[in-house]
């Protein structure tokens, strides 16, 4: 597997099942701006709620293979292994999906991750100890303070300035390099 990161704003998400394990799935992608549908007969309240709010599509039946046709990304997220199976048999090869039981069934694991501004951090198992992955998610973010996310946010600024500026290549690489430099001025402060 490759660790990358995905704009999901606005992209369709489909997620197969609605417990708990499905709804802290789609929190992940709510809060990134994604559009989201959930398929199952029963959702959690939370879900319900969502659905109830217009802020997540909720079809209240099992799963058909034209519920995943359109999805950017699929999460079998049952905890029935033969539909996860059967969420994996609709998908598309071309689309990206997570079987939350059994993570080498998809093309795709969902990471443990935290952010502070424009600093990311996450953590992969490979699905040996999520609970691992969370923990060290926690502990990693913690080790940056204000005074670093805060330069982290003007070293952004300053890297789009220089990025569309009319200097040349090799001067803006020159800066680009100086630039980056500057997070180590701040882990010594």
């Amino acid at each position: 597997m490759l660790p990358v990161m995905i704009d999901v704003k606005g992209k369709q998400i489909t997620i197969v099942g609605g417990g708990k394990v499905a709804f802290r799935k789609l929190s992940v992608f709510y809060e990134q701006g994604a559009k989201i549908t959930v398929i199952s007969p029963k959702v959690v309240e939370p879900i319900q709620v969502l659905h109830e709010e217009n802020k997540v599509l909720w079809i209240k039946r099992e799963v058909r293979r034209d519920d995943v046709r359109h999805a950017f990304i699929v999460i079998a997220a049952t905890n029935k292994r033969w539909v996860n199976e059967q969420v994996k048999m609709y998908s598309e090869e071309n689309q990206l999906l997570c079987v939350v039981d059994n993570g080498d069934c998809g093309n795709m694991q969902m990471v443990s991750f935290k952010q502070k501004g424009k600093l990311t951090i996450s953590v992969s198992t490979g699905g040996a100890s999520p609970f691992l992955a969370k923990k060290l998610t926690n502990e990693f973010i913690e080790g940056f303070d204000d005074t670093y996310i805060e330069k982290l946010s003007i070293i952004y600024s300053k890297r789009k300035e220089i990025k569309r500026s009319d200097l040349s290549d090799g001067e803006k690489r020159k800066l680009l390099k100086e630039l980056s430099s500057k997070l180590d001025e701040v882990e010594n402060e």
